[in-house]
C-alpha cells in the first residue's frame, strides 16, 4: 500500500489524498514517525483513559505508533507549554480540555492568552459527571447530602482535579448557598484514595474514574449531571434532586500547534472520525461514561470560543482570583 503525509503542499496533493486509501501518517524522511497526544492530567484519570483508548484505534488504522505523554500539574500549563512549542507538523497534537479555556483567567503567568491560539482539530468526547462521597458521609440522597452540608459549615472538603471541576462544584455550593473546602489535585487518579479514604468527603467529577469505586461500595454515587446515564441506572440526575448548576461545560478534544496546517487538521479530524464510528471504540468510551461526539475543525473551534466566554463569565461573577 502506498504511503503518503499529512503534510500537503499542493492542491494536485490534496486530491490525491481524498482519493488515495487510508495509509500511515508520514513525510519524506520522517516515515513511521508516531503520533503523540499530550494530556494534562496523569495516568490513569477520565481524560487519560479516553485519550489511551482513542490512541489505540488511531495507531490500527494509521499503521504506526500513537502515543499518549502525559504531563500533569499546573492547571494544565505544562501539557499545554509542551503542545503549543511542538513542531506544526501534525505529529503531536493536544489532548484539549474545555477547562483550559479558563487557564489564561486563573494563571499569573498562563502559557497562552487564549485556547483558541491552537489549531482545532476535533472533539472526541464529552463527560458525563457525577457527585460522590465518602460511603462515612450520613447522606443516599442529594437532600441529605445538603442537609449534611449545611449542619457542616466550612469543615467538609472535596478535590478537584481540572479547573472544570471547580467551576461545577462552585457552581453547586453558590445554589445552595452552602460552603466547603476545596483540595487541588494534579489528577483524578490521584484525588480518588483520599476520597475513598475519607481525606476528601465529596467530589464532582467525571463518572470514568469513580464507578468501579462505586460498585465495589468504596463511595456512593448520589447524582449525576447534566443528565441520567444508563451505564448507572437508577441514580437520578443532579436536577431531580432539585438542584441545577448553571453550566457544565466538559468536553474533551484534540487541537494541534499553531501554524497547523488546515489540510492536516482536516485529515486528522477525519481519522478520529474514522476511529469514533468504530463499534468497540464507542462501546468502550460509553461504558466508562463518555458520550462519544466528533465533528470538524470548525465545530471545535466554536467549541473553544463558547468554552471561553463560559469562563469569562464564570470568573466575572464568581470573583475568581487568579493563582
Amino acid at each position: 500500500m502506498r504511503r503518503r503525509s499529512l503534510l500537503f503542499s499542493s492542491a494536485s496533493a490534496t486530491v490525491l489524498a481524498a482519493m488515495a486509501p487510508r495509509t500511515a501518517l508520514t513525510q519524506g524522511g520522517l516515515g513511521g514517525h508516531p503520533l503523540k497526544i499530550i494530556v494534562a492530567t496523569p495516568a490513569g484519570g477520565a481524560s487519560d483513559a479516553a485519550a489511551r483508548l482513542l490512541a489505540q484505534s488511531l495507531a490500527r488504522n494509521l499503521g504506526q505508533p500513537v502515543l499518549v505523554e502525559n504531563k500533569p500539574g499546573g492547571n494544565g500549563a505544562p501539557a499545554v507549554q509542551a503542545a503549543i512549542s511542538a513542531p506544526p507538523d501534525g505529529h503531536t497534537l493536544l489532548w484539549a480540555m474545555a477547562s483550559m479555556a479558563g487557564m489564561p483567567l486563573l494563571m499569573k503567568s498562563p502559557p497562552i492568552k487564549s485556547l483558541g491560539e491552537f489549531a482545532p482539530v476535533t472533539t472526541v468526547v464529552d463527560l458525563l459527571y457525577g457527585l460522590f462521597v465518602n460511603p462515612k458521609v450520613p447522606a443516599s440522597t442529594v437532600d441529605e447530602f445538603m442537609a449534611h452540608l449545611r449542619a457542616n459549615p466550612d469543615r467538609l472538603t472535596y478535590g478537584t482535579a481540572v479547573l472544570g471541576e471547580y467551576m461545577v462544584t462552585a457552581q453547586l455550593l453558590r445554589a445552595t448557598g452552602l460552603k466547603a473546602l476545596r483540595v487541588p489535585y494534579k489528577g483524578g487518579a490521584q484525588l480518588m484514595p483520599d476520597l475513598i479514604s475519607g481525606e476528601l468527603q465529596f467530589y464532582v467529577g467525571p463518572l470514568a474514574p469513580a464507578l468501579g469505586h462505586v460498585r465495589s461500595g468504596k463511595l456512593r454515587l448520589l447524582a449525576t449531571l447534566p443528565e441520567r446515564s444508563d451505564i448507572v441506572p437508577g441514580v437520578p440526575s443532579l436536577a431531580e434532586g432539585g438542584l441545577s448548576v448553571d453550566t457544565l461545560t466538559a468536553w474533551n478534544g484534540l487541537v494541534a500547534p499553531p501554524r497547523t496546517p488546515s489540510e492536516v487538521t482536516a485529515r486528522l479530524a477525519q481519522e478520529v472520525q474514522h476511529a469514533l464510528a468504530e463499534p468497540t471504540l464507542r462501546s468502550a468510551l460509553q461504558a466508562q461514561g463518555f458520550r462519544v461526539s466528533g465533528g470538524t475543525p470548525q465545530q471545535m473551534g466554536l467549541a473553544i470560543e463558547s468554552a471561553a466566554v463560559t469562563w469569562q463569565k464564570f470568573v466575572r461573577d464568581y470573583e475568581i482570583a487568579q493563582e
